[in-house]
């Protein structure tokens, strides 16, 4: 028995030897784990820490790039509303063509040289008259006498040729029944250079004009 207590307590101890040194090897792995752990977590953490800043940029030019076609994009619009707007007033400001063409209204007759509708009138002036007649005394017909308001307001009482030598541009010839008031008109006049107060300019070349 005492062989066999000896025995025993022998490979006990042994065991325990081996034990305790094994026991005394292992806490260096962990610290070498351990080590790598925190070396590789802080890595993890500062990576993670970093791409926020770095993805920052690539989220803001996108936005930005994606704001520069609709301002691009509003611009043409404001510009085409723009040129429709300036166009419309331009439409609407062009005047409808003269009857009397393009010989003007006011100013200087560019093929006689004379004033078309003057302020006023002096003994002794010819000038030329374009306008519509408001008002007429055919009597006699011979002597016809035509009041003619010019577009900008200017009367002229004229006494003309005989309404037999009357005609339109083109030829055509009224009776003098067909006379009335909103008849087109252009002669040549001249007021005396002894007129009295009394007396108003004549004219030989009164002619009527077609409002077409």
């Amino acid at each position: 028995m005492n062989k066999k207590a000896v025995v025993f307590w022998v490979i006990a101890l042994f065991l325990l030897a081996s034990c305790g040194g094994s026991s005394g090897t292992e806490p260096d792995a962990p610290a070498a784990n351990n080590n790598n752990s925190s070396s590789t977590s802080s890595e993890v953490q500062d990576a993670v820490a970093e791409e926020p800043a770095a993805t920052e940029p690539t989220e803001e030019e996108p936005t930005a790039s994606s704001e520069e076609p609709a301002t691009e994009a509003s611009s043409e619009s404001e510009e085409t509303e723009a040129t429709s707007e300036e166009a419309a007033p331009a439409e609407e400001a062009a005047a409808p063509a003269s009857p009397f063409g393009d010989r003007p209204m006011t100013g200087t007759d560019p093929e006689t040289g004379l004033v078309v509708n003057p302020d006023a009138v002096r003994p002794g002036d010819t000038f030329i008259v374009r306008g519509e007649i408001i008002s007429m005394n055919l009597t006699p017909t011979t002597a016809p006498e035509f009041l003619i308001q010019a577009p900008d307001g200017l009367k002229f009482r004229i006494r003309s040729q005989d309404l037999a030598e009357t005609f339109y541009e083109d030829g055509d010839q009224l009776q003098a029944f067909q006379y009335r008031n909103g008849l087109l008109a252009q002669a040549t006049a001249t007021l005396a250079a002894d007129a009295s107060p009394s007396d108003i300019p004549t004219s030989t070349d009164l002619v009527l004009i077609k409002d077409e």
